[in-house]
């Protein structure tokens, strides 16, 4: 029955009654996730370019002790790990969050307590232009030295530990983690989430 003048529409009902309107769903943040991904490749560059320059200065060495040893690896694994995470991020993978956040945790344990623990007298690499420097010991003299910025040793631990607490806090932040956990949906659904 229509209204007298007016032709009848012929529309269907939905079935289940009514449903509101469309609201995009929150997706997170794709610039911050995105910048966690330059942050470890920063983070990466840096651990690798810090540990390669270590290995030319200490090139007149005839054999590494074995704390040395064992330090230079670990760097090439945290910058590798840094490296993977980035890549996976880039590649929208939640994964990638999670490696992120591992390499961040230990990029800030390596340099903080690793470094100092295992290499002996590591401290002595940052020195550069600082004669008059006297350690107190092996974990004040590292963080004393790294502080002074006697040399470029020094600088790349500095800025690797700084961009790791960066990296850290990007990597355990919501916004960047739903924006991945959305990467096989397109666009926004019609109805909210639970309808």
């Amino acid at each position: 029955m229509g209204y007298p003048g007016y032709p009848q529409q012929n529309w269907q009902q939905q079935p289940g009654g009514y449903y509101p309107p469309a609201r995009p769903v929150d997706g997170g943040s794709a610039s911050l996730a995105v910048m966690g991904g330059i942050v470890g490749i920063g983070v990466a560059g840096l651990l690798a370019t810090q540990t390669f320059l270590l290995l030319s200065d200490l090139e007149q060495v005839p054999e590494l002790p074995g704390g040395w040893t064992a330090m230079v690896v670990f760097h090439f694994v945290v910058a590798g790990l840094a490296l993977l995470g980035a890549v996976l991020v880039f590649a929208r993978q939640v994964a990638g969050a999670f490696v992120l956040m591992v390499s961040a945790l230990l990029t800030v344990a390596v340099l903080l307590l690793i470094d100092p623990a295992m290499a002996e007298g590591v401290w002595a690499s940052m020195l550069g232009a600082l004669p008059e420097f006297v350690p107190t010991s092996d974990f004040g003299g590292y963080f004393q030295a790294m502080f002074e910025f006697g040399n470029e040793q020094a600088v790349l631990r500095l800025m690797a530990l700084v961009l790791g607490v960066i990296l850290l806090v990007i990597a355990v932040l919501p916004p960047s983690l739903k924006w991945l956990r959305r990467s096989g949906e397109q666009g926004y659904s019609g109805y909210p989430r639970g309808w």
